[in-house]
This record gives C-alpha cells, sequence and structure tokens, in this order.
C-alpha cells in the first residue's frame, strides 16, 4: 500500500469511527509502527487530524461520544496508555485488604489490575474485558450477568441492576468518557451504560472516578453523576484552566 493510499484509508476510518489506536492501523494496513507514526504526522500537518498518545481522533473531536461514534473497548486500551497506568496507581492505593469493589469496564479501571497484586480483596465486574485480566490475580471475582454487548464487552440491563443490588461495595472504580469540569457532571456513550454507573455509585460506600486528562475535553450522550457523587475523582493531570474541585487529585 503506497502512502497516499495509506493516508486516505485513514481519513476514511475516522469517519466511521473517530478515534483508531495505531496498533490497529499497523494490524489493517499491515505496515510498521514507524510507517504508521509517519502517515500520521503527516496528515496532522496539513490539520486532517489530531494525534493522541497510542492513537489518532478526528479533527476536533470535542463533540458528544454515542454508541454511533465510540470505538470498541479494544481499540482505547492502547490510547492515553501511560496516563491511564499513572491515574490507575493511585487509585489501587485506596483499596485495603478485606474490601469488596467494583471495578467497572473502562480501559483505565482495567489498568488497577497489576496493582492488585497480593491484595486481599474480593472483585465484583460487570465486564468481561475485566474479568479475562483478573486470571492474574489470586482473589474471589463475581462476574455480574446480563444483556451482553460485544462492542463493550459488559453485561448491562436490568437484570445486571438487580444482582448488583446484592452486593454493597466498599470502593467503586469507575471510568467515563468525558467529564466538565464547568458544570461538574461525568458522561458515557449511552443511557443502558449510564444506568449501570449510577446503580454502582449507589451501592458504594466510596466510589472513585479515574479519568485521563483527554477526558475533559470530551462530552457525551448520558450523563450519570457529579463531580461531587466521587469521595475522588483521580486523573493524571488538570487540563489548563479547568474549574479547580477539592476531590480531585492528580498524579502531578
Amino acid at each position: 500500500m503506497l502512502a497516499k493510499e495509506r493516508q486516505i484509508y485513514i481519513l476514511s476510518r475516522l469517519k466511521s469511527q473517530p478515534m483508531i489506536s495505531i496498533s490497529d492501523l499497523c494490524k489493517e494496513m499491515n505496515v510498521s509502527k514507524s510507517t504508521v507514526q509517519r502517515d500520521l504526522k503527516l496528515l496532522e500537518d496539513q490539520g486532517k487530524v489530531d494525534r493522541e498518545r497510542g492513537g489518532v481522533v478526528q479533527v476536533g473531536l470535542e463533540e458528544t461520544i454515542s454508541d454511533l461514534t465510540e470505538g470498541p473497548v479494544l481499540e482505547k486500551v492502547n490510547v492515553h496508555q501511560e496516563e491511564k497506568k499513572q491515574v490507575a496507581e493511585i487509585a489501587a492505593k485506596e483499596i485495603k485488604d478485606g474490601d469488596l469493589i467494583f471495578l467497572d469496564s473502562g480501559t483505565t479501571p482495567m489498568q488497577m489490575i497489576p496493582f492488585l497484586h497480593n491484595k486481599k480483596i474480593k472483585i465484583v465486574t460487570n465486564s468481561y474485558f475485566v474479568l479475562n485480566r483478573l486470571n492474574q490475580l489470586d482473589v474471589e471475582v463475581y462476574m455480574l450477568g446480563g444483556r451482553y454487548s460485544k462492542k463493550h464487552e459488559i453485561c448491562y440491563g436490568p437484570s445486571t441492576i438487580e444482582q448488583m443490588r446484592e452486593f454493597r461495595f466498599d470502593k467503586s472504580f469507575i471510568g467515563a468518557n468525558g467529564a466538565d469540569t464547568d458544570f461538574g457532571e461525568v458522561y458515557t456513550s449511552e443511557l443502558e451504560i449510564g444506568s449501570i454507573k449510577k446503580a454502582v455509585i449507589k451501592r458504594s460506600k466510596h466510589a472513585y472516578l479515574l479519568v485521563d486528562d483527554s477526558k475533559f475535553s470530551l462530552t457525551a450522550l448520558s450523563t450519570f453523576g457529579r463531580f461531587e457523587d466521587f469521595e475522588k475523582i483521580i486523573t493524571n493531570k488538570m487540563p489548563e484552566g479547568g474549574k479547580k474541585y477539592k476531590n480531585i487529585v492528580t498524579a502531578e
């Protein structure tokens, strides 16, 4: 595939899915990481894309994310990966032996797993994406069932929420598609996913929101919470000029 063909392919992919990881582009075009990075640099210089750590997004993606524009969970794993690890490491320090915790389906809560070794805890999740990675831990795990989303690799719906009512979480660690410091609101891409997150917060003694700083420029379809709903909002850094909140904790 010639350079021009690759660049046309990348722009075409972004029309159907506004955020793509570099690793996925490498596989789809059968080229090296350095080749994709050169193509993205050229497209960015031309003002056609915005590069993010580990991926590429549509120009001006400060739009509302919905189920029509959000990419599959696997495609978001490598985007802002280092920032997510910083957030996850801080979050894991909140967990004490004996805790019953809920791990949300996002790629940031998933990054907590390597920091949970030697923790004597029990974990509840509705995410097969998270569940598959919990095998590396010697912990008791409860998987919530319900309607299955192949795209997000989660179970959701009324039966999931009903099962959740059997638990009282000491701590929950929740991801989001976006967060607005002006309105103090937190967003996710689908109403039914928002309902799950609301139920988790309600069943938690202490709820923690985990977001990297890129999420502060995004909104999404469903508002599932407000900043004051969380004991701590953990992020790698605050955006320039963002409104300050006492419960925001940064890695800086």
